[in-house]
């Protein structure tokens, strides 16, 4: 009889959570959920974005437009299938048979439109766009049409995530990627200095590439306090007093710093006149 086997020890349990920094929203580095399209990341901004206006509660629960999580999501065939094509599958040929007209669509005339003539179609039309709009209206907000990409870190003034939230109650929209053709605006940490900031400034590469790219003019890189100063004023603020980081060449002058100091030279100036009529006086 053979001798047995040695029996192998337990393996140890973790002692730590796991963590998976590629999936997080706060560094950027994300990974579709799902295979297919990019369509993963606008479902994932429309997804957060109406969770931070929703407040602390999150919102009814939103589903995805991509992917298994979708409405329209079909497992059979592993694709998306909108209801218009999927309603006249579930119709059989005894169906058709037996209740004549229901594969055609519906039409858009409504009953209570059937007998009126072209001009009072028109006005009714007129009406449901009159109504429509009076609907749409709502109060303007401060960062209305904008669209948020958080760089870096926050700290210490304001959270990312109440950063956000803050966003989103006035308006504006934040986007999970830098995608140049909708983001309007990069909020910057404080850049790394000597005992000081928390690195948010843009590396060397980027900072290179947006010179060469647009001449720093394409989007405007600002700094948290943009964001704070414009809520705490009730209006959106100018973005040149608010930026943290210079993406033109060195060598290449402010035109605000040239006016400022215009400015502040012609205000001491005045002060320095004022007070010698006085004293002469």
């Amino acid at each position: 009889m053979p001798p047995p086997k040695p029996t192998l020890p337990p393996v140890a349990a973790p002692s730590i959570a796991p963590f998976d920094p590629w999936n997080s929203s706060s560094t950027g580095h994300q990974r579709a959920e799902t295979r297919g399209p990019l369509g993963w990341r606008d479902s994932r901004n429309a997804k957060v974005n109406a969770q931070f206006r929703a407040g602390p509660s999150g919102g009814p629960r939103i589903q995805d437009t991509v992917g298994p999580g979708a409405a329209d999501y079909d497992p059979a065939l592993g694709g998306l299938v909108s209801r218009e094509v999927r309603a006249p599958a579930t119709s059989s040929v005894a169906d058709m048979l037996r209740n004549p007209g229901t594969m055609l669509p519906p039409t858009a005339v409504s009953k209570e439109e059937e007998g009126l003539t072209a001009e009072e179609k028109r006005m009714v039309a007129r009406k449901k766009e009159d109504e429509a709009a009076e609907g749409r209206k709502h109060e303007r907000k401060i960062f209305d049409g904008l669209v948020v990409y958080v760089n870096g870190s926050t700290y210490p003034l304001v959270g990312d995530l109440l950063l956000k939230q803050m966003l989103a109650e006035n308006g504006a929209r934040t986007s999970l990627h830098l995608g140049r053709r909708q983001v309007t605006h990069v909020i910057l940490g404080r850049p790394g200095t000597v005992g000081a900031g928390a690195g948010g400034g843009l590396a060397a590469g980027k900072m290179e590439r947006e010179i060469r790219r647009v001449g720093g003019c394409g989007v405007k890189y600002v700094g948290v306090e943009w964001v704070l100063e414009s809520i705490k004023a009730g209006k959106r603020l100018p973005e040149a007093r608010f930026s943290n980081l210079k993406i033109a060449p060195s060598r290449q002058r402010s035109v605000l710093s040239v006016f400022s100091r215009a400015e502040n030279v012609k205000t001491e100036g005045s002060a320095q006149e004022t007070s010698w009529v006085f004293s002469a006086k």
